[in-house]
C-alpha cells in the first residue's frame, strides 16, 4: 500500500512579507486568520520546494529568509515548523490578497491557532525572531537577497558577465546562503557559511589558491559574509552517471589531488580542516568507545541488537592496533573529504572537480578513497571487476611513491579506520543526545558496522 501525501511529505507555515516586511500574507478560514501551510517532498532541499510550491500556488516569485522556531512559555508544545518568506516584487503580494489589515491591529483571537499568532508577534519587525543564536547573520533582514544579487552583479560586471535575472535559490537562513545566478556565459554560484560550518571558508579559498585544478574556480569573496562566488562545476556529478569510466576517473583525480597536497597539509590543517591524523585518532579512541559504550545502554528497542560492553571495548582494541598499524606504515598525511558523495564531484572531459569542503580533514589519504569505495559499491552491487578497475584507477598514483606492500596495508586496514575517523572525528558524539534520538541511533549504527569490520579484519588475519 502506498504513503499517504502526508507521510511522504512536511508541511511548513510560512510568514510571506512584501514592502520589507510591511505586508503579510495571511488566509481566512471560517475558524480565523491562519498563515499559509505549504507541503513540500519529504527528505528534498526545503528552500527550493517552498519556493517552487508558493511558484505553484500564487504564481508568485519568492525567496526564502530563514527558518525558525517560536517559542513561548504559554505553549506546552509547539508542532509546527515556520519558516519566513520575502517577494521578489514588493508589490506582488497585493495582487495575491488585495483586502489588508493592520499588523498592529491582529489580536489573538482574530487567530485560528494560537501558535500563529505568536509566530506573527515574534517576527514583527524581523528582529525580534532574530533574538535567538540561530537567527543572527548577514542575511537576517529583509532585503538579504536582494544585498547578495547587488554584490553578485557588482563581482560580475568586471569578468564580462552579467546576471540574466534567473536564479535557483537551495539554502537559506540567517548565516547561510547557497544561490545558482544564471550569466550570459553560463552559471555561477553563490555560497556563503555560518556557524558550525566557518572553517569551509578559509579552506576553500586555500585549496582554491594552492590546489585549483580539482577546485571550483572562485570569481570573488566576501570575508564579512564568509561567502564566495564560483563559476559552476563543469560536466555532471557522480550520482548522475552510471559510467564505470567516470568513478576511475574521480579516483585517480582524488589520488592526484592528495598527493599535491601533501606539502600543504600543515596549511590546510591551520586553515580549518578536521585532524584525523593517526595520533589524533589514537587520543579519540578510548574516550569515544566509552561514549558509544553508553549509548548502547540507553538503547530501548529490542532490534537492532545491542552490542555487549564486552563487544564494543573489543572492538575498540582492534581500532587502536589498526591504527598502530597504519602509524608503522608511515603514510604522509594529505587533505580528506569526509563527506566525499557522488554529488560532490563532477565529471568533465579532462576535468574533476570536488565541492563542499565543510567535511574537509587532513590525514590518512586512503580514508578518502574508502569512503568513495564505499559508494561505488552501492551504486555497483555485485561487480566485482568494476570494484577491482576503481581501486587500480586510485593506486596507480600511489605506487610511484609508496610500496607495495604499504598500499596492501593501507587497502585491508581502511574499512574500519576509515569508519571510525570520520565518527570519531565529525560526529557530536561528546555532546548529550536525549533530544536527538535520530542521531544516537546513527552513532550506534555506525559502531556496529565498526564491530563487524573489526571482526572481518581480525579473522583476516587469523587466516
Amino acid at each position: 500500500m502506498g504513503k499517504s501525501q502526508e507521510e511522504e511529505s512536511d508541511a511548513w507555515r510560512i510568514l510571506l512579507f512584501g514592502r520589507n516586511g510591511a505586508e503579510l500574507l495571511l488566509v481566512r478560514s471560517p475558524a480565523g486568520l491562519r498563515l499559509p501551510e505549504l507541503r513540500i517532498p519529504r527528505w528534498q532541499r526545503i528552500v527550493p520546494n517552498l519556493n517552487a510550491e508558493a511558484k505553484r500556488l500564487w504564481n508568485l516569485d519568492t525567496v526564502c529568509l530563514f527558518p525558525f522556531d517560536v517559542s513561548r512559555p504559554e505553549l506546552a508544545v509547539v508542532n509546527c515548523k515556520y519558516y519566513v518568506m520575502e517577494v521578489c516584487k514588493p508589490e506582488e503580494l497585493r495582487r495575491v490578497a488585495p483586502d489588508f489589515v493592520l499588523l498592529s491591529n491582529l489580536k489573538e483571537a482574530c487567530f485560528a491557532d494560537i501558535q500563529d499568532y505568536f509566530a506573527v508577534q515574534q517576527e514583527m519587525g524581523v528582529a525580534r525572531a532574530c533574538a535567538s543564536k540561530d537567527c543572527e547573520g548577514p542575511f537576517s533582514e529583509f532585503g538579504a537577497f536582494r544585498k547578495i544579487s547587488a554584490w553578485v552583479e557588482a563581482q560580475l560586471g568586471p569578468l564580462g558577465r552579467h546576471w540574466d535575472g534567473n536564479f535557483r535559490q537551495l539554502q537559506a537562513s540567517a548565516s547561510f546562503a547557497l544561490v545558482q545566478f544564471q550569466t550570459n556565459h553560463g552559471a555561477v554560484w553563490f555560497k556563503a557559511v555560518g556557524e558550525p560550518n566557518l572553517r569551509e571558508f578559509p579552506i576553500t579559498a586555500h585549496l582554491a589558491d594552492r590546489l585549483p585544478r580539482h577546485i571550483p574556480v572562485l570569481l570573488a569573496r566576501h570575508s564579512k559574509w564568509n561567502a564566495w562566488l564560483a563559476l559552476e562545476a563543469e560536466g555532471q556529478d557522480l550520482y548522475s552517471s552510471l559510467n564505470r569510466d567516470h568513478w576511475c576517473r574521480a579516483a585517480d583525480s582524488l589520488a592526484g589531488l592528495q598527493i599535491a597536497s601533501i606539502e600543504n597539509a600543515p596549511e590546510i590543517l591551520a586553515a580549518g580542516a578536521r585532524d584525523i591524523r593517526i595520533e589524533s585518532l589514537l587520543a579519540l579512541a578510548v574516550p569515544f568507545f566509552a561514549r558509544v559504550e553508553n549509548l548502547m545502554e540507553q538503547q530501548t528497542k529490542p532490534t537492532p541488537k545491542r552490542l555487549t560492553g564486552e563487544e564494543v571495548k573489543a572492538t575498540q582494541q582492534r581500532v587502536i592496533e589498526a591504527l598502530l598499524e597504519l602509524e608503522a606504515a608511515e603514510i604522509p598525511d594529505t587533505v580528506n573529504h569526509l563527506d566525499l558523495n557522488p554529488g560532490n564531484i563532477f565529471i568533465a572531459p579532462g576535468k574533476c572537480t570536488f565541492l563542499d569542503w565543510a567535511e574537509a580533514a587532513v590525514g590518512n589519504p586512503f580514508f578518502s578513497m574508502e569512503y568513495l569505495r564505499q559508494h561505488f559499491v552501492r551504486t555497483f552491487q555485485g561487480q566485482e571487476d568494476a570494484n577491482t578497475a576503481l581501486l587500480i584507477s586510485y593506486l596507480d598514483r600511489w605506487r610511484s611513491i609508496l610500496p607495495a606492500k604499504i598500499v596492501e596495508t593501507a587497502l585491508r586496514l581502511a574499512p574500519l579506520t576509515a569508519l571510525f575517523a570520520y565518527a570519531a572525528s565529525s560526529l557530536p558524539w561528546r555532546l548529550s543526545l536525549s533530544s536527538r534520538p535520530e542521531l544516537a541511533g546513527f552513532i550506534r549504527s555506525l559502531m556496529r558496522r565498526m564491530h563487524r569490520e573489526s571482526e572481518e579484519l581480525s579473522t583476516s588475519r587469523a587466516a
